[in-house]
C-alpha cells in the first residue's frame, strides 16, 4: 500500500516518508503499479487539539476519516491506515475473510512525498464536506468513524467529467480485485 503524504503530514511521521529523490526502487515500482486499489494520498487537518486525517484512494474519491489522531499515534500509522480500511470494506458489505484477504495483497505500507494536485483537490473537498455534515453534531469525535465514513463516501462527486458516489465506485474496484484472488 502506498500513501502519497502532503506536506502538513510529513513532519509528523517521524521519518517514515520516503523522500521522491531518494530513488527508492520500492516506490518507483508501487508508483507504476497497475494495482491501483493501493494507491491513496493523506492529508492533515489541524481539528481542536489533536487533528483529522484525511485518507483519500486515488482512482475513486473514497476517504478514510481519521478523527482525532494524536501525536503519539503516527509512528502507529501505517497499522492504523490499514486497520480501518478493513472495516471500511467490511462496511461496503463485503466478509471479514473478504476484507482480510484483500489486505494481505496490499504489503507493507509506504508513505512517500509524491502527492499530486488532482487528489489534494479532492482532500479539500472531503474536508469541505465534512463540515457540511456537521451541522447536526459539531465535534468530529462524537462521530462513528465508520459512520462518518459511510456518509462523506455517499456524497456525489465529479470524477473524470461523471457524477458518481465514491463508496459504489470503491465497492467496484474492491470486487474487480477479489475476483482475481485465488
Amino acid at each position: 500500500m502506498l500513501i502519497h503524504v502532503t506536506k502538513s503530514l510529513i513532519p509528523f511521521l517521524n521519518g517514515q516518508v520516503q523522500s521522491a529523490h531518494a530513488g527508492s526502487d520500492v516506490i518507483k515500482k508501487r508508483s507504476i503499479d497497475a494495482n491501483a486499489i493501493w494507491q491513496w494520498h493523506a492529508h492533515r487537518f489541524p481539528y481542536g487539539d489533536s487533528c483529522c486525517l484525511l485518507v483519500c484512494h486515488d482512482q475513486t474519491g473514497f476517504v478514510l476519516v481519521l478523527p482525532g489522531v494524536e501525536k503519539n499515534e503516527y509512528d502507529y500509522l501505517s497499522d492504523i491506515v490499514k486497520d480501518y480500511l478493513v472495516g471500511s470494506i467490511e462496511d461496503l458489505g463485503f466478509s471479514a475473510a473478504q476484507s482480510k484477504q484483500l489486505s494481505l495483497t496490499s504489503g507493507p505500507v509506504l508513505f512517500d512525498e509524491q502527492s499530486e494536485n488532482s487528489v489534494k483537490e479532492m482532500l479539500s473537498v472531503a474536508w469541505q464536506d465534512l463540515h457540511n455534515l456537521q451541522v447536526d453534531r459539531p465535534n468530529l469525535l462524537l462521530w462513528n468513524p465508520l459512520r462518518l465514513n459511510e456518509l462523506i463516501n455517499q456524497r456525489i462527486i465529479k470524477k473524470d467529467d461523471n457524477w458518481c458516489r465514491p463508496d459504489e465506485l470503491f465497492r467496484a474496484l474492491v470486487n474487480q480485485e477479489l475476483s482475481k484472488l485465488p
